[in-house]
């Protein structure tokens, strides 16, 4: 009985040296088992999503940029009770467009713009149906400031916010909404030290900002200040006096350290906000204060710094126009802003018993802030000749790899004979609807939505 066992462990024995030799032999005879490193490129990107936002009506300024920003003012949304201007709205700045060019569009609503004659910017019937707020002239300029607390004004700003909702809900054309409606210039405040009412109290507030968390479902949503509205609901922030140092340190403040802001009724709040860069957008616009040539020139270290410090991902509608946006200090500033993904490390190593290449790789982020939608990741596979043999999607959010932190995914390739003879593989990401695509910083031409990042001859 014993001798008649050998045959079978003879076999078994060499079974087992067949395959461990396999095992050693298809790895190493094809250099599978491989590990490449990579450098982040450093070359100029114009990925969506982030960069400079110009006036959405200037079509010489929107040309070359992937934001654009639509200051709606409620007396052009809604001339008449209930009658939504959508044509108004999308002849003057131009939507079908740049839709049509994807671009995104940064939005906020607007009630009270100075300028520099007397004018109103809510609408005529809703100013006769209230007539409780008051016309101003102030070093802000002139304007008319509305009663927030009228309950009548309060509740048409819900409804005219709802139509506005559902009218650009439609599609992802806007991606980020700033909280405006209160204030001069939609930002939270009013020049209450040259007699301008102040803002209503903090309970006003909340219907104020309900009127956007309950229709906006898709945008991003962002507050002038970290109220605590912001904070409890997860909003980004954003700036207008960016390049202003003292202004900009004491809005830094505010989300580091908290502290209040009186109102008409008791202080609203706010609440620190250290880190919400890195799972909400920070937004804004350059300040007035000064030139945008002293910005860009003798004050473009101090503005760098500021951009850094704040995580920005968009500057606008303040920003580089005309000969300016062609500079290179308008280009360094934009090159800054958002998100830089690239792969630091790619590892290939084969799979004997699965018969299957896994490739690992490590994803970073040189930028200041992630890129704050989930866009789909895909590998594809080519064989020697360049034929698509395989594709895969990438396990990775992109939401989630803000700067600092590393992603690693893992990817499996089924190893057929084909890709013996050699293989590319490429990263591709796009939008959902694989319309849009981003550009990894990496020395690898985009071509056709993909980039060639590893080659096995």
């Amino acid at each position: 009985m014993g001798k008649s066992k050998v045959p079978y462990i003879a076999m078994l024995l060499l079974a087992v040296a067949i395959g461990a030799m396999l095992l050693y032999l298809i790895p190493h005879r094809y250099r599978l088992n491989q590990t490449t490193t990579y450098k982040e490129s450093g070359r100029e990107l114009t990925n969506p999503l982030t960069g400079y936002a110009p006036e959405a009506y200037s079509i010489k300024e929107c040309e070359d940029s992937r934001l654009v920003y639509i200051g709606l003012t409620w007396a052009m949304w809604e001339p008449s009770p209930g009658k939504y201007d959508t044509e108004a709205l999308e002849e003057y700045f131009h939507i079908d467009r740049w839709k049509r060019e994807g671009k995104h569009a940064v939005l906020r609503f607007l009630c009270d713009v100075p300028g520099e004659e007397e004018h109103m910017d809510i609408p005529q019937w809703l100013y006769e149906e209230t007539g409780d707020g008051a016309f101003y002239d102030t070093g802000y300029g002139q304007g008319y400031s509305p009663n927030y607390d009228n309950e009548y004004l309060i509740e048409r700003h819900r409804m005219a916010i709802e139509a506005l909702a559902q009218y650009l809900g439609q599609d992802d054309f806007v991606a980020y909404v700033e909280l405006g409606s209160l204030g001069h210039w939609g930002e939270w405040h009013t020049n209450t030290d040259e007699g301008v009412a102040p803002l209503p109290s903090p309970e006003i507030c909340w219907d104020y900002v309900l009127a956007y968390s309950d229709h906006f479902h898709h945008a991003r949503l962002l507050m002038r200040r970290n109220f605590v509205m912001a904070a409890e609901g997860a909003m980004g922030l954003y700036n207008d006096m960016v390049g202003d140092r003292e202004s900009t340190e004491e809005w830094l403040g505010w989300i580091e350290d908290g502290g209040s802001f009186a109102t008409a009724g008791d202080p609203l709040e706010y609440q620190t906000m250290t880190s919400f860069w890195q799972s909400a957008p920070c937004g804004g616009e350059f300040t007035s204060r000064y030139p945008l040539e002293e910005l860009l020139g003798e004050r473009l270290d101090a503005t760098l710094s500021m951009i850094r410090e704040s995580h920005m991902t968009f500057i606008g509608p303040k920003c580089p126009e005309g000969e300016l946006k062609d500079s290179q200090a308008a280009k360094l500033l934009e090159g800054e802003l958002g998100y830089r993904y690239y792969i630091s490390e790619l590892s290939t190593h084969y799979s004997f018993s699965q018969g299957r290449l896994e490739v690992g790789m490590t994803w970073q982020n040189s930028g200041l802030a992630p890129l704050y939608f989930d866009w789909p990741v895909t590998m594809y596979v080519y064989d020697s000749h360049g034929n698509l043999e395989y594709w895969e999607t990438v396990e990775i959010n992109l939401s989630e790899l803000y700067p600092g932190k590393e992603i690693q995914t893992m990817t499996h390739i089924p190893f057929t004979q084909e890709f013996q003879k050699g293989f590319r593989i490429g990263i591709g990401i796009t939008d959902p609807d694989e319309e849009e695509c981003i550009e990894l910083a990496m020395d690898a031409p985009l071509q056709d939505g993909v980039q060639i990042i590893y080659t096995k001859d």
